[in-house]
């Protein structure tokens, strides 16, 4: 029997492993949610029934990790093990990673996070970078392997109670964030220049920068009048002038310029 014990060596500090397989899929669900918004505060961790579409089949998730800046977030899909990898889990994962949000997305959003308007919830889905997680009840390797495939990564949540009933929670696994917005910022042709915040956190001095057709050049970083102004050193990007541009950042420091469409 796994147990461990937190704090004081008293009983009630004993906590021993819930039977994994003894969950439904809903009750799992709900101490998923509680693992994962004590693990990870800098999120909101909302239920997510947003509906996606691949390949003319529909599937809805059940949870998503939006980052407070609202700079990337997760969707999250709950399973128990004891369900079918190939015919269950592999095609609503597939679905969620590479399908196309639809409407019901919009509202479920709208309804999780306070303050959040259907404009804002539309820049989410379509703009911001997202990734995809599976959290199950039991470590599984070959779930794992097959997850991989589909670019999506795997938590797995434990359960432990104590004598009075209480519960506490154990997380392996971590997630890795591939891309995050640094935000949109508008565009000068006039002087080739990017007017950006000072929390976009760019490195002063020259970087290399990827631009919307694909072309990477190096482009200055330098501060002044409370914000950074990224501008291309040599030749003209030949973007628009006044055009919206977002900014993306890769976890490596790639830094790239988007023009966003919804």
């Amino acid at each position: 029997m796994k147990v461990f014990v937190g704090g004081k060596c008293v009983p009630d500090s004993i906590f021993s492993l819930v039977d994994p397989s003894s969950f439904t899929e809903a009750e799992f669900e709900v101490h998923t949610r509680r693992a994962l918004q004590c693990v990870y505060p800098e999120y909101h961790c909302i239920p997510f029934r947003g509906a996606y579409e691949f390949e003319s089949q529909v599937h809805e998730a059940d949870l998503a990790l939006v980052h407070k800046q609202f700079s990337h977030w997760f969707v999250i899909e709950v399973e128990l093990v004891s369900h079918s990898l190939d015919g269950h889990v592999i095609p609503q994962v597939r679905c969620l990673r590479y399908g196309q949000p639809l409407q019901s997305c919009i509202g479920n959003i709208c309804s999780a996070i306070d303050g959040m308007s259907a404009e804002q919830a539309r820049s989410l889905l379509y703009l911001v970078p997202r990734a995809t997680a599976v959290v199950t009840n039991r470590a599984e390797p070959e779930w794992n392997a097959a997850l991989r495939g589909l670019d999506t990564q795997m938590l797995v949540v434990s359960v432990f109670t104590k004598a009075d009933g209480s519960y506490a929670h154990e997380t392996e696994g971590s997630l890795y964030v591939p891309q995050t917005s640094l935000g949109f910022y508008t565009y000068s042709a006039v002087n080739k220049t990017l007017r950006v915040t000072e929390t976009c956190a760019l490195p002063e001095g020259q970087i290399q920068v990827e631009d919307p057709f694909g072309a990477v050049g190096t482009w200055t970083v330098r501060r002044s009048e409370g914000y950074l102004w990224v501008t291309k050193d040599l030749g003209d990007p030949g973007l628009p002038d006044k055009a919206m541009l977002q900014v993306l950042r890769t976890q490596t420091g790639r830094i790239t310029l988007r023009l966003p469409r919804l």
